[in-house]
């Protein structure tokens, strides 16, 4: 839980797979590759921190917490290419009463319909 105009400031990371599912509310993730981004409830969020990134998380709603559940993975080796995505939510009929396919590994050659590739050997539901 983020607290209302709250959230953590720029902070390293190095050599981990972070998978990040929006419950509820608004994250907003800037980091030292150039990338800025704000997302919602039922988006996810993948960052390979590999080689090094430095990066900050925060919930700018002045009202509202923000809930997200992240997973913090191995990757497959060391030294990878920092690297961040994220993907907004199938609709609702997509994903009503089903189990939702959130992360799966790079090797599977994930594209923009199918779920966000992470570098280790899992698949997050």
């Amino acid at each position: 839980l983020v607290q209302p105009a709250r959230g953590f400031g720029t902070h390293p990371h190095r050599d981990m797979e972070i998978v990040t599912y929006i419950v509820s509310g608004n994250l907003t993730h800037k980091d030292s590759m150039g990338t800025q981004e704000t997302l919602g409830r039922g988006s996810v969020q993948f960052m390979t921190a590999g080689t090094g990134v430095r990066h900050s998380e925060f919930n700018h709603d002045a009202e509202k917490p923000l809930r997200f559940i992240q997973i913090w993975l191995m990757p497959t080796r060391s030294g990878l290419k920092p690297n961040y995505g994220g993907r907004e939510p199938a609709t609702p009929t997509e994903r009503d009463g089903r189990w939702a396919h959130l992360a799966m590994p790079v090797s599977s050659q994930c594209t923009p319909d199918k779920p966000v590739p992470i570098n280790c050997d899992a698949n997050i539901y």
